[in-house]
């Protein structure tokens, strides 16, 4: 089985396995079938989204240089080596900030953002 060699903030080396891919959200049949066919991957649908475990580190390389996802890693007591991805729907690589609006929109903490203010992304 593939491993991941990474260096800490304490600047020691640890091992994992590939990450488990949870993919939020909705994906049609014809789509999960697609992003299969282009990397070997198989998401299970399971509370909240889908789920799939890579063999290969090439697999997730070609998820990556295939499609748009916002990613986000977890590797803590709640999500163990879980690598989170949201579709993009093609804006949120341009965005630089949203607006205080926005951030209360979308449950954001405004860690004392006022009226006016943008919160970079």
């Amino acid at each position: 089985m593939e491993t991941i060699s990474r260096i800490n903030g304490n600047k020691q080396e640890y091992v994992t396995s590939l990450p488990t891919i949870f993919m939020l959200g909705h994906m049609n049949d014809v789509a999960l079938k697609h992003v299969t066919e282009n990397t070997g991957l198989v998401f299970k649908e399971t509370m909240g989204g889908y789920e799939a475990t890579p063999t290969s580190s090439n697999q997730i390389v070609t998820l990556f240089l295939t499609y748009n996802f916002k990613t986000r890693y977890f590797n803590n007591g709640s999500h163990k080596n879980m690598l989170m991805i949201k579709s993009d729907h093609h804006t949120g690589f341009d965005v630089e900030s949203i607006c205080y609006d926005c951030v209360k929109h979308n449950h954001i903490h405004t860690g004392g953002l006022k009226d006016g203010d943008r919160l970079a992304c």
